[in-house]
């Protein structure tokens, strides 16, 4: 069962503002008073605040009086009281921005509530510059003794309305510390611990030790919400893309910020999976973005372009997401807010708000699913909590392969897409080497019923079988490029692993080759097969094309992708033809159906090619077709106005925008 609750619809767009308070301040809280902050506030208008309160340096930039507080030396004047009236006179809800299990004076403090390396040692580490970062064990006092009591402080004192818990996920590290593997041998009756994925238990271990930071996080929650009903928590990039799995976590909502390296497609992936997690949600934006890693001082932090931030709003606000912004006034550590940029954060926020009719509380229509399995994910790796960017990139390219044939694409884990796999078109495993024997049984019962299902890689022909797939395997080779025909051309791919399969109820689709070349230097061995099985058909990919494609972008692999597509499913009953740079979302609101169009150009990353620019050039045209028993009762474009007509020919709706900005949406009803 999932928990959640909200403070209301019109709390729709927010703002972030942490410091991450530190031994060396000297004027925190100085220009965080209501008469500073409320004229700034009113040129943003968000309707909740997110402000600083105890950053991953461990130090509160408030006064905060219990017994293990680090309160940092730099506070003059108290924040935290200033931002509460300062955001109650307003009508505004304050949450806290809160370090969880990342707090480096907690374990200075307390080094006995460190995590502990596999040698015994305190984990410990660089974290930029100026401090060393340090985990905290969830089994330790550190929630009893510092971050539950410094919640309770905080809203008693201060009526706080929520936290954002950041350090959390992503900075958890395996603790061998007795206390855990005391309980892992008590819990599972295994002795010997293993020191690495090479020895047996690793995946026990590493289960354990996501269920011991699943504890950590539901003990505060729960303390918080017996505390004071309807004080609100999320701790961040839980329940996320980078958490698939059933979100039995008790958090109230989900959130994550999402930051400068990548942010357009990080969110385009985030989005489509949050959006099935039944909780509120936002994502939050960095206000700001460098080129480079964030400890390059060759490359300063630089406000976004408007129209930057409202192109990555957009591939929120089109799922349903509510939206915030993170702004940090470099080289301000006073609480000063800096006039013109919050005036043009309010520019994003007038852009989101427009769109808060339609797209709030908008419901997925179902078309193409990429799996995204937490049986995959979880599994053969060296973290409790995989990198993200490296463990998902199948998953990415099947999401943006689909999305730039032009289908409304959705991602869901196991979870999620076993009680509703029935209603997508398509299905693509993008080389799910390790989900689970039901998601593998479910696939095949989808396709005897009449879906379509794209798998790829070398292992899906031995967790389907060959007779599922229609071919033989006549072999594999590893570390190749090999060249593979699309549309009378051929691009090269590689893949870490290939296997050649020969036929045998599936028909080929398309050619290897060790050249260019398309009529000679051709292996016997197709490229992706098509097997009829029941009602439905399996495509199969027999390397690592979505993993290729995420790396690469090649148009032609996109091509590839789309033709086989094409060739399982056919006329679906909404197509659209639009620029490879538009994104389509399909959703369902008040039995209305709402096509979005996001246009990405210029905006792929915030590391961009060329740098980001002010003005996102126009793209179009883009024409939307429905099959329809009947006339719809109204036809019309949303947010924007870029020439738009629309017919019925007694069957299918036809409507084309001539040209598209950031973003617009048909809505028919």
């Amino acid at each position: 069962m999932t928990h959640t609750q909200w403070h209301g619809d019109q709390y729709y767009f927010g703002m972030h503002y942490d410091l991450h308070a530190g031994a060396e301040d000297t004027d925190l809280g100085e220009r965080a008073d209501p008469e500073s902050l409320i004229p700034l506030l009113q040129l943003m208008n968000p309707s909740w605040v997110q402000t600083d309160c105890k950053g991953h340096p461990g130090y509160t930039s408030w006064y905060s009086q219990v017994p293990d507080a680090s309160v940092s030396p730099g506070v003059v004047k108290d924040a935290m009281a200033g931002w509460r009236a300062a955001t109650a006179q307003l009508g505004m809800k304050l949450h806290c921005h809160y370090s969880g299990v990342w707090d480096s004076a907690a374990g200075e403090k307390h080094p006995e509530w460190s995590v502990l390396d596999v040698d015994g040692d305190r984990v410990m580490g660089n974290y930029t510059k100026g401090w060393v970062a340090q985990s905290m064990c969830p089994r330790s006092e550190y929630d009893e003794k510092l971050l539950i009591p410094q919640m309770l402080e905080l809203v008693d004192r201060y009526g706080v309305d929520g936290f954002w818990v950041d350090g959390e996920i992503w900075a958890v590290y395996t603790c061998y510390c007795d206390r855990c593997t005391s309980a892992f041998t008590q819990q599972t009756g295994i002795t010997e611990i293993p020191r690495d994925k090479t020895q047996p238990h690793w995946e026990a271990w590493m289960k354990f030790t996501r269920d011991s930071f699943y504890e950590h996080v539901t003990r505060y929650t729960n303390v918080v919400h017996a505390h004071k009903p309807g004080v609100l928590i999320c701790s961040n990039w839980l329940q996320t893309f980078r958490n698939p799995g059933e979100p039995s976590v008790p958090t109230d909502w989900i959130s994550g910020d999402n930051t400068w390296v990548f942010a357009m497609d990080s969110s385009r992936c985030e989005a489509r999976f949050i959006s099935t997690r039944g909780k509120h949600w936002d994502i939050m934006l960095w206000g700001f973005y460098k080129l480079g890693p964030m400890s390059d001082d060759t490359a300063a932090w630089v406000f976004k372009p408007v129209q930057m931030l409202q192109q990555e709003a957009a591939v929120t606000l089109a799922q349903g997401g509510a939206v915030q912004i993170y702004e940090h006034p470099q080289g301000l550590r006073n609480g000063q807010l800096i006039p013109w940029r919050m005036k043009r954060m309010g520019e994003v926020g007038e852009f989101v708000k427009a769109r808060q009719s339609i797209c709030q509380d908008s419901t997925m229509l179902p078309q193409v699913a990429v799996l995204h399995s937490e049986s995959h994910f979880y599994s053969d790796d060296d973290k409790a909590f995989p990198n993200v960017q490296e463990k998902t990139k199948p998953v990415a390219g099947g999401t943006f392969t689909m999305l730039e044939n032009h289908y409304g694409v959705d991602i869901l884990d196991e979870w999620a897409l076993l009680p509703r796999l029935s209603e997508f078109a398509i299905v693509v495993a993008p080389e799910q080497d390790r989900m689970s024997d039901e998601m593998v049984a479910a696939l095949k019962t989808y396709v005897e019923n009449g879906g379509n299902l794209i798998v790829s890689g070398v292992a899906a022909y031995d967790r389907f079988g060959g007779e599922f797939l229609g071919v033989n395997s006549a072999g594999i080779d590893e570390k190749k490029n090999y060249h593979v025909g699309v549309d009378e051309a051929a691009f090269p791919a590689y893949s870490a692993a290939w296997r050649f399969v020969e036929p045998t109820t599936a028909t080929p689709h398309s050619t290897l080759g060790t050249s260019p070349l398309l009529d000679e230097r051709l292996l016997p061995y197709p490229a992706a097969t098509i097997n009829a099985v029941g009602n439905g058909r399996v495509a199969y990919v027999p390397f690592n094309i979505f993993e290729f494609f995420a790396h690469a972008h090649y148009p032609m692999a996109r091509q590839f992708i789309g033709e086989i597509a094409q060739k399982l499913a056919g006329r679906l009953p909404i197509r659209v033809n639009a620029p490879r740079a538009v994104d389509v979302v399909l959703r369902q609101k008040d039995g209305k159906t709402v096509v979005h169009f996001i246009n990405r150009t210029s905006g792929n990353s915030n590391q961009p090619r060329d740098g980001a620019i002010d003005e996102i050039p126009f793209v179009g045209p883009i024409t939307l077709q429905m099959d329809l028993t009947s006339a719809p009762d109204n036809v019309q474009l949303a947010f924007e106005n870029g020439g738009f007509i629309s017919s019925y020919d007694g069957y299918t709706l036809t409507a084309t925008l001539d040209r598209l900005h950031i973003h617009a949406a048909v809505v028919v009803g």
